[in-house]
């Protein structure tokens, strides 16, 4: 597995925009941004891509965290096992 990028994760756990879900590629240690709502053929299939790894590559975070910490970022990685 790459580094993990914990900026990312911490910029995602912050999110409360709706519209889009955060997963990390466990490949590439980053932070995928995932359009829920848009219906482009590129959208699809990023949404496609994602489900079909989900679990074994990617591994979602949850927003709504308005203030994420450091230790907020690590208890997400030790829930997920990671």
């Amino acid at each position: 597995m790459a580094g993990i990028n914990r900026d990312q994760i911490r910029a995602a756990l912050a999110e409360t925009d709706p519209a889009y879900s955060f997963y990390l590629d466990l490949q590439t240690g980053e932070v995928v941004k995932v359009p829920d709502t848009e219906a482009t053929p590129e959208a699809e299939e990023l949404r496609n891509n994602v489900m079909e790894g989900y679990g074994d590559r990617f591994r979602y975070i949850p927003g709504g965290n308005t203030a994420p910490s450091d230790a907020d970022v690590q208890g997400w990685l030790d829930a997920e096992g990671i």
